[in-house]
């Protein structure tokens, strides 16, 4: 999984759900949502020479949800996505005056999907970069021919209208040095203090940032005794994350490689999220390829595995060559590869015992306890205050309820903080079905999500 690609097209797919609620007076209207998987599966096709098919589906398994892996291409791909004028359309009228705007996700999603398929080692001789830039030069035109009254700055990037022309013009090269330089200025503008300190205002996790601010203290000690030319004890930079889904793993796993770039023991600090499905191939000898690519994306900064533990089967499964193509890695770059794993306490034990080189390199263990209900409030609220909502006087105390019965009695597939965002995704969803049947509504009403529109039925409230 690439995480930019995975942001980018989040952000592009809760946008559309927000929006769909304008539409729903009129049901002959099709669910955008739906129309932009259609077209962005589409631009897959258009640009793949070959693979396109393999590629669709490892798309729709890393980056959709459940409810959205059936949507298929239509007969034929569209050189240019019917949705994105509908976007366009929207951005102009019904949400002119909202912070909603649809159309500069959508070219930030495809810019961001565009260059990871261009640069990926897996899939770039499989992509053809022209028709990456015709398409993204296409909606550009469009929009320059349609739209002069919006201002386009990307939520995430700080990119304008123009900014976007000159990138779908621009070699492919280029677009990537820009992006790169971006994401390299924005860093450097973050020293050590400010990423502790973004550490230390993350909801809960007490135990996990006081082991991140120990061993920041350790790598800093270490590093004055190397310039003092004093001897220094060996310490690994390789890193266990123990816990459930939910809990803010990958999260800190991202602020471990800013830091770890701060203090100059990576050249670049990028974190490159995989699971077992980005280093597994189903042949012979192409396992190892697979991850040796992931390990090259990696160099200069942290791989980070989730559910590593699948890599361990048994047999002549292929995850083993995986393994050994990982630690032949970490042995042959100490000094600039870092490799974090991560998932459930048991599995990842069962996972480090099968293997005495696993063992021996991952000796520093972090583990990530599931959050308490006054936590999951927290990371609700943060939900609805990034979103300009809040949450109805009278809703508060039964959600409270609600969580500390949830607490008490955790369902097996229990995530956390994603449990959360699911809620809140559903309760927009909700709020958004009931509004619509209003002919008049308040800035209260459009901002209040109410215990009609939590709907929570798994856990009856006393």
């Amino acid at each position: 999984m690439n995480i930019d690609v995975k942001n980018a097209i989040d952000k592009l797919l809760l946008a559309c759900k927000s929006a769909q609620s304008v539409l729903t007076s009129n049901k002959k209207v099709a669910d955008i949502t739906e129309m932009v998987v259609q077209d962005i599966l589409s631009f897959i096709t258009i640009i793949s020479i070959s693979g396109a098919e393999d590629r669709v589906k490892r798309f729709k398994e890393i980056y959709l949800d459940d409810s959205l892996r059936e949507i298929n291409i239509p007969n034929k791909a569209k050189s240019f996505p019917s949705s994105f004028e509908i976007l366009c359309l929207l951005d102009q009228t019904l949400l002119e005056k909202k912070d909603i705007q649809l159309s500069p996700l959508y070219i930030e999603m495809i810019i961001e999907l565009g260059k990871y398929y261009s640069f990926s080692q897996y899939d770039k001789k499989q992509i053809d970069v022209k028709k990456f830039k015709d398409y993204l030069k296409g909606l550009n035109d469009y929009l320059s021919q349609t739209v002069t009254n919006i201002e386009f700055v990307s939520q995430n990037k700080n990119t304008d209208n123009n900014d976007q022309k000159i990138v779908s013009e621009a070699p492919i090269s280029e677009l990537s040095n820009s992006s790169n330089k971006s994401a390299s200025s924005k860093e450097s503008e973050e020293t050590i203090e400010e990423l502790l300190e973004n550490l230390n205002q993350l909801i809960g996790l007490s135990e996990v940032k006081q082991e991140v601010n120990t061993l920041v203290n350790l790598l800093k000690i270490k590093k004055i005794r190397e310039k003092r030319g004093f001897k220094t004890a060996n310490i690994s930079k390789h890193l266990v994350f123990l816990g459930n889904p939910g809990t803010g793993k990958t999260t800190i796993a991202r602020l471990i490689s800013k830091i770890y770039k701060q203090l100059g023991i990576l050249d670049k600090g990028q974190l490159v999220e995989v699971d077992r499905a980005g280093l597994v191939a189903g042949y012979v000898g192409q396992t190892a390829l697979k991850t040796k690519e992931k390990i090259d994306e990696a160099m200069g900064g942290i791989l980070f595995i989730d559910e590593a533990y699948t890599l361990v089967k048994g047999g002549s499964d292929f995850g083993q060559e995986a393994i050994d193509t990982i630690l032949k890695a970490m042995e042959d770059n100490r000094e600039n590869f870092v490799v974090i794993v991560a998932g459930y306490p048991e599995p990842m034990a069962e996972f480090l015992e099968s293997n005495p080189g696993l063992k021996s390199r991952f000796n520093k263990t972090i583990s990530f306890e599931d959050y308490n209900e006054e936590e999951l409030f927290e990371i609700f609220e943060l939900f609805c205050r990034s979103n300009d909502m809040r949450l109805a006087n009278n809703a508060i105390e039964n959600f409270k309820k609600y969580l500390k019965k949830l607490v008490e009695n955790k369902p097996k597939n229990f995530s956390n903080g994603r449990t959360m965002r699911n809620l809140f995704e559903r309760a927009v969803s909700n709020q958004a079905n009931r509004l619509a049947q209003l002919t008049d509504i308040t800035d209260d009403e459009l901002n209040e999500i109410t215990i009609e529109d939590l709907d929570l039925p798994h856990i009856i409230i006393n």
